[in-house]
């Protein structure tokens, strides 16, 4: 029987295929039907489990679906949950058709779902996405919030492209609304061989297999943060970047560690470019927060970053213009470990032409005292008889001394010194960016930038 396996950065842990909370027998099914692919979400922490049979559910037994309980490991199958549809591959011929999953937290419309595989979107619906693949097998997305789908029927996307946010977006046959928590329902369906015909089929272990690089990804691939502080470049592993790639310009010989991206802020409701730098840190503390500005391409006075510290996002708007070097534009609370970051958007309130934005380095500063390292409590006491004691004779070589040539200790992360630190303000007419709680009870994000869909843009000025 296939056990739950931990990975040291989240702590990841599942039970086996076909152990369902509603206590039927599900589907012992170890099969992984779409090998190789991509994680449905695009970023952990996430959490499959039942949407009925835990709180908040109809089967909860109460409490709200914001409660911890359905936010931490281990995973939960739940294809096969008692339902009412047709499943030729479930224990009792009907059943639920694929996984529900929960995104990190509750919050509305503020995760998203990525395409799986390459393929083409095949249906686009009141509350589903369909992506297939060529070689037939067709991922479906459900309840995602319709007004932040990026994609279109017929269009060809690639694995990791952004198909739309997680929400509770569910409608009966009349167009009526149904409540539902705030999930992504994902399923798979495809040909199987005996039955002569495509099936829906447990996805729990594609997700598994899928999902295991993605924790694994930040600690392998984002540098740990040092007490201190450190300076996240825009060439590294820890920075990703998404849109039009013809927008995203190059500089070469300038910029922080010699180069910088720009490309320019225009007025719409959702933004075209937009970027993100990943942070771990290796403590919890108070930091600052600082951008590298680059002349000329600062030309932007209202450019939005987000912050999201110790499980709080924040937006505020920057002045790039009349910048140069390092900028501090907030500062936050971190937690230790990860899934924390700073992204930065294209889309803003002021119009005019060459509106240059610059994204270049990102640096983060300590600024309260680490806690000081455990009481030394000496060397042991000598034994009462101090001369030299014999050793067994175990047959083995010598051990060389391990500090013999170890070398000099790594050399902390540069932060800079106080003296190259632009503490330039922000404008107050810009006010000061708020926390976003949870949109717990499925209601509206009120956020004034909750990341939409990309159609609909504005023709941009470039």
């Amino acid at each position: 029987m296939l056990i739950g396996l931990a990975l040291p950065l989240l702590g990841f842990q599942f039970n086996p295929p076909g152990r369902l909370q509603s206590g039927v027998e599900g589907r012992a099914d170890e099969r992984d039907y779409a090998p190789g692919m991509r994680f449905v979400l695009e970023t952990a922490p996430a959490y499959p489990n039942s949407q009925v049979y835990m709180p908040g559910g109809s089967r909860g037994g109460g409490g709200g679906q914001c409660d911890a309980r359905n936010y931490s490991y281990p995973w939960w199958d739940n294809f096969c949950e008692p339902r009412r549809w047709d499943m030729p591959l479930c224990p009792g011929g009907t059943g639920h058709q694929g996984q529900d999953i929960r995104p990190s937290t509750c919050a509305d419309k503020r995760h998203w779902a990525v395409a799986a595989e390459d393929g083409q979107i095949t249906h686009i619906g009141s509350y589903s996405v369909y992506l297939t693949t060529d070689a037939g097998r067709r991922h479906r997305y459900l309840h995602m919030a319709p007004e932040t789908v990026p994609v279109r029927q017929g269009q060809r996307v690639r694995r990791g492209d952004r198909l739309g946010q997680v929400s509770n977006a569910y409608f009966d046959d009349q167009g009526n609304r149904v409540g539902t928590t705030i999930h992504l329902h994902y399923d798979l369906h495809m040909p199987v061989a005996g039955l002569g015909q495509a099936v829906y089929v447990p996805p729990y272990m594609a997700l598994v297999n899928s999902y295991r690089p993605l924790v694994g990804e930040l600690e392998e691939r984002c540098p740990e943060i040092p007490s201190q502080g450190g300076v996240i470049e825009e060439t590294g592993p820890c920075f990703e970047r998404w849109g039009n790639e013809q927008y995203w310009r190059y500089v070469e010989g300038s910029g922080h560690g010699g180069s910088y991206l720009w490309t320019n802020s225009f007025i719409n409701e959702t933004p075209s470019n937009w970027a993100r730098w990943n942070l771990r840190f290796a403590q919890a503390g108070s930091y600052a927060v600082e951008v590298h500005v680059n002349p000329p391409h600062n030309r932007a006075q209202r450019v939005t970053y987000m912050i999201r510290a110790s499980g709080s996002e924040g937006r505020l708007r920057v002045r790039q213009t009349g910048e140069s070097g390092w900028l501090r534009i907030a500062t936050r609370d971190f937690a230790a470990g990860g899934d924390q970051k700073v992204e930065v958007y294209d889309n803003a309130d002021e119009e005019g032409r060459d509106l240059h934005m610059t994204v270049d380095a990102l640096r983060v500063i300590r600024l309260d005292d680490p806690p000081p390292p455990p009481p030394d409590a000496g060397p042991p006491p000598p034994p009462q008889d101090s001369g030299p004691q014999p050793q067994p004779d175990t047959g083995a070589p010598a051990q060389p001394d391990a500090g013999a040539d170890a070398g000099p200790p790594p050399r902390p992360a540069d932060v800079g010194s106080s003296a190259d630190v632009a503490r330039a303000p922000l404008d107050p007419n810009w006010g000061t960016p708020q926390n976003v709680g949870c949109g717990c009870s499925g209601g509206i994000d009120l956020s004034w930038l909750s990341l939409m869909g990309l159609y609909g843009l504005r023709r941009r000025r470039r």
